[in-house]
C-alpha cells in the first residue's frame, strides 16, 4: 500500500502538457535475435520509446531488461536483481515493425500498472489488453512518420513503410472491423471477455482496440491518461463501471475524454462516470 501511495502522488504531479517522456529508466537487451544485432534491437526499442515522447508525460519506469523468448510477448510480474521490469518478446531477425509493434504494446502495460493488478483480478484485463493493443497500433504508425525523416540510422530511411505497412495489415483483418452496434457486442461478450482477457486468440481484445484507437486519434495527447490505470482500491466490486470510475477518479481532469468517450460509446451500459 505504500507504494500504491507513492505512486499515485508521483502520478498526481505529472504536469500533463508535458511533451518530454523523461525516461531515466535504461533499457538492456539481452539474449539472442536471430540475425539480428542486439545494438540493432536496442535501437528499434529506443525509436519507441522515442516516439512515445508525446504521449506518456513525464512518466518514469524502472529499468527494463528485454530478452527474447518464445515465451513473449509478455511482461513478467517478477522483476531482476536491481528491481528491473522484465519483457520478453518473440522476434527472431531483423523484423522491425513486429519489434516495435510488440515492444509498443508491453511498455503501455507498464504504464497502465499491470502490476498492481495481476493475474486478471480485477476481470477488467481484456480492457487493458484492448488498450495497450491500440496504443502499440498508435505507435507504429508515429514510428512510420518519424523514421522518413528521422530513423536510428540513416541507411533505414527506406524502412519506414514497412512500419505502416504492418500496422495497415492489422487494421485491415475484418475481425478488427468496428462493431456496427458496439453496446450490444459488448453485453454479448462481457462475460466471455471477464473471464478470459485474451478470449479467441485476442480477437475480441483487437476489436475493441478499433473503437479505442479511433476515441484517441480525436486527442493523441490523453495518451498520458493510461498513466492513471489500475489504481483503484480493491473492494470486491470487479464491474466495468468500477474500473472506469476508478481509472476516472485518479485522471486529472484535463484527461477525462477519453475515459468519457469510452463510457458514451457503450451507450449507457457503462453508467455516469464518478469522482469520490
Amino acid at each position: 500500500m505504500k507504494f500504491l501511495r507513492h505512486l499515485i502522488l508521483a502520478l498526481v504531479l505529472l504536469p500533463v502538457w508535458a511533451w518530454a517522456f523523461s525516461p531515466s529508466l535504461q533499457i538492456r537487451v539481452e539474449s539472442e535475435w536471430g540475425n539480428a544485432s542486439p545494438t540493432d534491437v536496442k535501437a528499434v526499442l529506443d525509436s519507441v520509446i522515442f516516439t512515445m515522447t508525446p504521449y506518456v508525460g513525464l512518466r518514469s519506469l524502472d529499468d527494463i531488461i528485454v530478452r527474447n523468448d518464445r515465451k513473449g510477448p509478455i511482461s513478467l510480474y517478477e522483476r531482476g536483481s536491481q528491481d528491473e521490469y522484465i519483457i520478453l518478446l518473440d522476434v527472431h531477425g531483423r523484423y522491425w515493425a513486429q519489434l516495435a509493434y510488440q515492444f509498443s504494446h508491453e511498455i503501455c502495460h507498464l504504464l497502465s500498472n499491470y502490476d498492481l493488478a495481476p493475474n486478471n483480478s480485477s476481470r477488467q484485463q481484456w480492457f487493458e489488453e484492448s488498450l495497450c493493443e491500440a496504443f502499440s497500433l498508435y505507435t507504429l504508425e508515429q514510428m512510420a512518420r518519424d523514421w522518413e525523416t528521422d530513423p536510428p540510422y540513416p541507411g533505414w530511411k527506406d524502412y519506414a513503410p514497412e512500419l505502416q505497412k504492418y500496422a495497415d495489415n492489422m487494421l485491415n483483418q475484418q475481425h478488427r472491423n468496428l462493431a456496427s452496434n458496439l453496446p450490444e457486442w459488448y453485453r454479448e461478450h462481457r462475460s466471455v471477455l471477464e473471464n478470459n482477457p485474451y478470449a479467441q486468440d485476442r480477437r475480441l481484445n483487437e476489436k475493441f482496440a478499433s473503437h479505442l484507437l479511433a476515441i484517441f486519434q480525436q486527442q493523441p495527447l490523453n495518451w498520458q491518461a493510461i498513466n492513471y490505470l489500475n489504481l483503484g482500491a480493491e473492494n470486491g466490486d470487479h464491474s466495468f463501471q468500477k474500473y472506469l470510475d476508478d481509472w476516472y477518479a485518479h485522471t486529472p481532469r484535463e484527461l477525462h475524454f477519453p475515459i468519457e468517450a469510452i463510457s458514451q460509446v457503450l451507450d449507457g451500459r457503462v453508467a455516469t462516470l464518478q469522482r469520490p
